[in-house]
């Protein structure tokens, strides 16, 4: 296993064996390289949404601020090495094939999965690279998910609600009590959620544990001033730091909340003095360049992406009700409506919902079917569209699904492409080669 391609087709053939929950693969991977999350401090992001957006912001603060920044994110939209970065930039393909070839042993002896294998990968890098804090985003829930061999400085839950339901459980708090198990004995945690059953089980948890439980409305008060929805200005305060007027670089009033909760779970960092420098090099300027730059330091992408002339292609990875709806409010406010959606999903997921939330936006919904196991197939959705009342069709995959919403659409009529990071992904290299 020489090339990068040998590599890829290696690591993707992990995926058969599934998910599994649990800490005791991760720990033998982590092992018998020395324990790299060791090496450095951290901070830990999970919930249901928002995570990759509150990591990105924060990572582009770091960055800013002088810090050799890691960021761990998944699922990618394009290529693997999207997952693992280092101030921006991607891991190289050398360096994944090197540390596959290092851990195939371990990997095929303890039966590592995909993700578990990943996470040993990038925590490896990063302390290989010696960098000074990394930001990482959970899998899959918390307690058991393989990121949560981290001691971090911080622990973030940015939201919680249904699902993964079947490996999480079905009410909103078995939900947070997975979520929840990112809280670590005497560190600090901070979440976003306002729901009461969520609060009260986090901080069931924290108590349990000696944690410190923020709610971010105790450590940052947010106002969104005027200024138009596409890119929403903020005004953000805490104890330290007033950020006025503040353009954020992500589109849509709800990254708002989430450039929010990375400014909070900044207040806190800085206030337990716990990274080197940290009080003198974060400032308010770096934090507000940060938050207007994440986009060109993170290279994050299908967060309400615009593609194709005059934005004709919009991209978002809404992926759950949740998402979908904060979605559709994010296109209203912006007055974007009589949409041709181009639509795919996981089969796990509670897509009618989904459909009827896209319904209040969309001349037609078009099925797609992500090249994924996984993936809801392109005929199944148009039942579902079929049985509820909803102009639709099956589109078959991605790229024929976008070829038809574009010859439907009219020449004034915007695309939406969602349901699903994989349906994004498709999308971005399909359209990349179109441009």
């Amino acid at each position: 296993m020489k090339t990068y391609a040998d590599t890829l087709k290696y690591l993707y053939g992990l995926q058969q064996r599934g998910i599994k929950f649990g800490l005791r693969n991760i720990n033998a991977l982590l092992d018998s390289v020395g324990n790299p999350q060791s090496c450095f401090p951290s901070i830990h992001i999970a919930g249901t949404n928002g995570k990759g957006s509150t990591a990105s912001f924060l990572a582009s603060i770091m960055m800013e601020a002088g810090y050799t920044t890691a960021l761990y994110t998944s699922p990618h939209l394009v290529r693997f090495t999207e997952r693992i970065k280092i101030n921006g930039k991607e891991i190289p393909e050398r360096r994944l094939v090197l540390y596959v070839q290092r851990l195939r042993p371990i990997i095929e002896e303890v039966k590592a999965t995909f993700f578990e294998a990943t996470t040993c990968i990038a925590l490896q890098y990063f302390a290989d690279e010696k960098v000074a804090v990394a930001i990482i985003e959970t899998g899959l829930g918390g307690r058991l998910d393989a990121t949560n061999v981290l001691r971090p400085l911080l622990s973030v839950i940015t939201n919680i609600s249904r699902e993964h339901t079947e490996y999480l459980g079905k009410t909103l708090r078995s939900i947070a009590r997975e979520k929840g198990g990112i809280i670590k004995p005497g560190l600090p945690c901070l979440t976003g959620s306002s729901d009461p059953s969520v609060l009260r089980t986090l901080k069931t948890i924290a108590e349990r544990r000696g944690a410190a439980l923020y709610r971010v409305r105790q450590v940052a008060h947010l106002r969104v001033g005027p200024g138009g929805a596409k890119k929403p200005i903020v005004h953000i305060t805490t104890r330290r730091y007033a950020l006025r007027r503040v353009r954020i670089g992500l589109r849509g009033t709800h990254q708002a909340l989430n450039a929010h909760l990375a400014v909070a779970a900044l207040e806190i960092v800085v206030s337990e003095k716990k990274l080197p420098e940290v009080v003198r090099r974060v400032t308010a300027r770096t934090i507000v360049r940060g938050l207007e730059r994440v986009g060109r330091n993170t290279a994050l992408r299908g967060r309400l992406e615009s593609l194709g002339a005059k934005g004709r292609f919009i991209l978002d990875v809404a992926h759950n009700p949740a998402s979908i709806q904060t979605l559709v409010c994010a296109l209203e406010q912006e007055r974007i409506r009589d949409v041709i959606v181009v639509f795919g999903v996981m089969k796990d997921k509670e897509y009618g919902p989904m459909l009827e939330t896209l319904r209040q936006i969309a001349l037609r919904v078009i099925g797609v079917s992500p090249a994924l196991d996984r993936a809801l197939g392109s005929q199944e959705i148009y039942y579902e569209l079929t049985r509820r009342g909803i102009a639709g069709l099956s589109g078959g995959s991605v790229i024929q699904g976008i070829r038809k919403a574009d010859t439907l659409a009219g020449p004034h009529t915007r695309i939406l492409i969602t349901g699903s990071h994989y349906v994004v992904g498709e999308a971005i290299a399909y359209l990349g080669k179109k441009a």
